[in-house]
């Protein structure tokens, strides 16, 4: 007598339809996340204000940003910027910069060190340096200010 082997027969267990499901939903909403990254961040027409007080928890924090007329560096420091006061406008996404805004500085006189940014400049800055800025002005706008600056809110 001759036994046959044929295919194994034996069903797939639930979990595993379940394992799949799982994956696929998480995949879906990794890439839905991914894409609404990209807009988020504070809106064309957003300010940080340095006038008024400092709020307790903010940091001090220095950036070398560029100047959009002529490319060159210049540094934004928090600490000065909050001793002389003056603003930061959200003109644009600056093109070319990924992440990054177009934004002018209006305030602060300039200083004896030559890598001020000076009374009046049209600046490009990373979304990273904004945000920090923002954090130690206390968020976006001239009122009560946003937790979360990065995200916008106001």
């Amino acid at each position: 007598m001759q036994t046959r082997h044929g295919p194994d027969t034996t069903a797939t267990p639930l979990w595993a339809f379940g394992l799949v499901l799982a994956i696929g939903v998480t995949m879906v909403m990794l890439v839905r996340l991914a894409i609404a990254a990209d807009s988020w961040g504070p809106p064309v027409g957003a300010i940080i204000s340095f006038a008024g007080p400092r709020p307790v928890l903010s940091p001090v924090v220095q950036f070398q940003v560029r100047r959009a007329d002529t490319g060159a560096l210049c540094r934004l420091d928090s600490a000065r910027l909050r001793a002389a006061g003056g603003s930061l406008i959200v003109e644009a996404t600056a093109p070319g910069l990924r992440h990054g805004y177009r934004v002018h500085w209006a305030g602060a006189g300039p200083t004896s060190a030559r890598s001020d940014c000076g009374r009046d400049a049209e600046l490009r800055v990373s979304a990273s340096a904004l945000g920090s800025l923002a954090t130690a002005a206390g968020g976006f706008g001239v009122g009560p200010r946003s937790m979360l600056p990065l995200l916008g809110g106001n």
